[in-house]
């Protein structure tokens, strides 16, 4: 087995591996990996930016905000 930067790896006494350690600051990654298999929760501002307008939305929402305004000519 090849031997990555910041990932260790413990076996039991069978020679079997148990426990994977990552270093996160060297493998920023795969974070949202961990979010979408549930080993790390979601913080509350992640949770609040999923209720939110994507950027096409909020573009539409703006247009047709100003194109409501009565502009003076």
């Amino acid at each position: 087995m090849a031997i990555i930067a910041g990932v260790t790896t413990k076996k039991n006494a069978r020679g079997q591996i148990t426990h994977v350690t990552i270093d996160v600051r060297k493998h920023k990654e795969v974070i949202p990996m961990f979010n979408e298999i549930g080993i790390m929760p979601k913080t509350k501002f992640q949770i609040e930016c999923e209720k939110g307008h994507s950027v096409e939305e909020t573009r539409e929402i703006l247009l047709k905000h100003v194109r409501s305004f009565e502009w003076k000519k």
